[in-house]
């Protein structure tokens, strides 16, 4: 039975929600499952007066596992995500202007960790030009894509902010530098960089304007140099955490989220 944990403050509130031991779960059940957590969340936020979902992250037991008919974990856990947010939204495809910033990354452990940030009002939902929006992913990479938007920007007393989901070596739908760590982190900041730059409205925002940043990385072995070559690519002010995790591909080799303020 998944549990759900709420934590107010003046501006947002974040709702916890966790399947205890979805590891355990086969594939129809743990859709079904994921698709509970999203709704679960969404209403939670709205039942604690904070409706607008502007930033998800969900932590997914053994993400690469295979879990039959030629998909991994992580593309069963899209296609109950994309159930949720239709279930939630009372339509059966998603919209854009309804998806938040997020990230799903792996972790060790055998439970379903989601977490869902919330605000009074909706925040701006921001795409990123080379890459295709991930709700409009073909079928290659699942039966139902992923559900979430490149960044969002929320409206704060100490001013605007940009959320930037987790971010990777990903161009149109696709991965580039495969086998290459640093290409791809030159892809990934690339990327941040053009969602910084394609947010509509009076608020500039730039790389140079990130404030923290969480990077994830599947070996060990490349937290010394990460670590390095982040912290020369970011400002110096920037509060930089690194992460042990696989990600959503198993070819790529980081990503990396951050929240950015207006210039």
């Amino acid at each position: 039975m998944a549990t759900v944990e709420t934590a107010r403050g003046d501006e947002a509130a974040l709702i916890t929600t966790v399947i205890p031991d979805a590891e355990a779960l086969a594939s129809s059940t743990f859709q079904v499952a994921v698709a509970g957590l999203v709704a679960a969340s969404l209403a939670a936020l709205h039942e604690a007066g904070f409706p607008h979902p502007v930033r998800m992250w969900t932590f997914i037991p053994g993400i690469h596992a295979p879990m039959g008919d030629g998909l991994d974990r992580y593309r069963v856990f899209n296609a109950g995500r994309y159930d949720g947010f239709a279930r939630w939204l009372g339509r059966t495809t998603p919209t854009a202007a309804s998806l938040p910033a997020a990230s799903a990354v792996g972790h060790h452990g055998r439970g379903l960790t989601m977490c869902a940030l919330g605000s009074r009002t909706q925040g701006v939902h921001v795409e990123n030009p080379r890459q295709a929006p991930a709700f409009t992913y073909s079928p290659a990479y699942g039966p139902k894509p992923p559900c979430f938007s490149r960044g969002t920007v929320v409206s704060l007393p100490t001013g605007s902010r940009l959320l930037i989901s987790g971010t990777a070596s990903i161009r149109g739908e696709d991965t580039v530098h495969a086998g290459s760590l640093s290409a791809q982190l030159e892809e990934t900041l690339g990327n941040i960089d053009l969602v910084t730059r394609n947010v509509p409205g009076p608020d500039r925002f730039a790389i140079s304007g990130v404030e923290t940043a969480r990077v994830y990385f599947p070996r060990v072995a490349d937290r010394a140099w990460l670590a390095s070559a982040v912290a020369a690519a970011l400002p110096a002010a920037a509060a930089i955490e690194f992460v042990h995790a696989r990600v959503c591909r198993p070819e790529l080799l980081v990503e990396i989220e951050a929240t950015v303020a207006a210039s």
